[in-house]
């Protein structure tokens, strides 16, 4: 069986998820294709609008905010790893949030309560503090934890 082109191989890439042009480049390269392929092949996919960072970062803002519960300077942070400008990840997050109307605010909420419902066999002081680690872990400062509890009907500590 005769080995794939470059193209092909960032075809197969994009069939699993959509991907930053960052990130094409990254995994092209560590398959072993040449840097001049890459950069011709990342550019045909531009032109065909196969790859579209705007587009990249608006799909994995919606997802993180509807689903995950994350905040967004979370997002933001993991945008900006998957090779995502930060100004471009701030206009993807905005543009979810204004266009569809996602409150990031009442979805981190009910990730919360979901997760303090999940903590039910613990005493509440620990809940507490696992539900707190696990709020900090999706980015969420002292604060935003603060007020996430209180909204979700859950007292914090201190």
């Amino acid at each position: 069986m005769a080995e794939k082109s470059v193209y092909e191989q960032a075809l197969s890439l994009l069939e699993y998820r959509a991907r930053s042009v960052d990130e094409m480049r990254r995994k092209l390269r560590q398959k072993g294709a040449p840097a001049d392929e890459v950069d011709e092949v990342i550019q045909r996919l531009l032109d065909q609008k196969l790859l579209d960072d705007a587009d990249y970062a608006r799909q994995f803002a919606r997802g993180k905010l509807s689903r995950g519960g994350a905040s967004r300077h979370r997002i933001a942070q993991e945008l900006g790893r998957k090779g995502i400008r930060r100004d471009a990840a701030a206009t993807a997050i905005d543009e979810v949030t204004d266009e569809e109307g996602i409150d990031p605010l009442q979805a981190a909420v009910r990730v919360a309560r979901k997760k303090w419902k999940t903590l039910a066999s613990l005493d509440d002081a620990t809940r507490r503090r696992r539900l707190y680690a696990f709020l900090a872990r999706r980015g969420f400062n002292p604060d935003e934890i603060r007020e996430l509890m209180s909204l979700a009907g859950i007292e914090s500590e201190g």
